[in-house]
């Protein structure tokens, strides 16, 4: 589908990179936005990019209002991590008959934790005759569909392992504090057992997702607390220095355990003193199969990208709740 007409919901960092990237696109055309911060409600979506320009999108509040004046072929939104915040957000527009590509990392494989709404959203955009399917760097891409990918030359698969190294100085502002950057140890546990820092979301999505392409039956899918990552010496930040002793980031685990092995091993590792990023997928089967990518993969310029990458993919598969390992694999897209 050529020039495809986008709506974005969600005028946040990742909302605003996703449609200035849009602009210079050829395939796309943004023809609405809307965000629920009345301090955006009004304004040119375009005063947000850097730097700024107007482009004659004025940010709205009323779904209802904005699909009423507006023809669109998907929905972009990038609002919330959980599904249960997500859901009613989307369900106007697939009801509307609009593709949509989230980047709610919950959404990504929601059978596991949300079969309910899973189930739902899954019966709703059939009947709409859209598709809608959760996306990003991770999940969606380097820790799940990729690996999956890189198993199509096995004969077998006996483990997975998949690790991600990255420099959290080098990432967003709000990103660097939710892995718990410059707080003292002892503040970065009580965050994240109250929930106020989450570190990385969606582990468990791609165990469960590579799981599934595997067809594997996991015993169990366990993802552990965060540790933090302490600084061993000053540090600098994105937040400013990071003292001795106090926290650089974090490093998130999660396994899949089949037969009483770890089959699915992902670690996430995003701290302020890494000095080697990569993204690693280690395939021990047959063949076994080992990629490294050299200095890893930008996770916010990858975000965007695959969520750009991902509107035609969706647009043309087959109606229903997908998760990308049922989509054909992305590409660049003009």
């Amino acid at each position: 589908m050529n020039n495809m007409k986008v709506i974005i919901m969600g005028c946040g960092i990742m909302g605003r990179k996703v449609a200035q990237a849009l602009m210079h696109k050829q395939s796309f055309a943004i023809v609405g936005a809307l965000d629920i911060d009345p301090d955006l409600i009004g304004m040119d979506l375009g005063n947000l990019f850097s730097p700024p320009v107007a482009i004659g999108i004025r940010i709205e509040g009323s779904p209802d209002a904005l699909l009423a004046r507006v023809d669109a072929d998907a929905l972009v939104q990038t609002t919330s991590s959980h599904l249960a915040a997500v859901y009613p957000q989307i369900e106007p527009f697939v009801r509307a008959g609009l593709n949509v590509v989230s980047t709610c990392e919950e959404l990504s494989y929601p059978w596991k934790r949300h079969p309910e709404l899973a189930a739902k959203l899954d019966h709703m955009a059939k009947e709409a005759g859209v598709t809608v399917v959760g996306t990003g760097i991770n999940p969606g891409y380097l820790m799940d569909s990729l690996p999956l990918t890189l198993t199509a030359p096995c004969l077998r698969v006996d483990a997975l392992r998949v690790t991600r190294m990255m420099n959290s100085a080098r990432r967003r502002i709000p990103f660097q504090r939710k892995v718990g950057t410059a707080m003292t140890p002892a503040e970065f546990r009580e965050k994240i057992a109250a929930g106020v820092i989450t570190g990385h979301l969606g582990l468990l999505e791609s165990i469960n997702m590579i799981a599934a392409g595997l067809g594997w039956e996991l015993d169990d899918a366990t993802e552990l607390p965060p540790e933090p990552v302490i600084a061993e010496s000053p540090t600098e930040s994105g937040l400013g220095p990071v003292s001795l002793g106090n926290v650089l980031g974090l490093k998130s685990v999660a396994y899949g355990v089949k037969n009483g092995q770890h089959v699915i091993t992902l670690e996430f590792i995003a701290h302020a003193g890494v000095t080697e990023e990569f993204d690693e997928i280690v395939v021990t089967g047959e063949p076994d199969i080992h990629q490294k990518i050299l200095g890893g993969v930008h996770g916010d310029i990858g975000t965007v990208s695959m969520t750009i990458n991902t509107i035609p993919k969706a647009a043309a598969a087959a109606p229903g709740l997908k998760v990308m390992s049922e989509l054909p694999a992305p590409c660049a897209a003009t």
